[in-house]
């Protein structure tokens, strides 16, 4: 018996903290699964709901982390 694929529809909401700094909101339906904020112009910091941080390089290896981790819990 093989599984079936399902769609997954990500959200992706900006808005700016009180510094100034631009913070990407995911959400999966109405859950939060992390924070994705821009540290420099080559590195960014992905934060998932346990607020464990990473590191990442692109705004999409951030977005991929997220969902990852996301899908590891659940």
């Amino acid at each position: 018996m093989s599984k079936t694929s399902k769609s997954i529809n990500v959200e992706i909401k900006d808005s700016t903290d009180q510094n100034g700094n631009q913070i990407s909101d995911l959400l999966i339906g109405r859950k939060r699964i992390g924070t994705i904020t821009k540290v420099n112009d080559d590195k960014f910091q992905a934060v998932n709901t346990h607020q464990e941080s990473y590191h990442v390089k692109t705004f999409d290896e951030g977005v991929q982390l997220l969902i990852k981790d996301f899908h590891l819990h659940h």
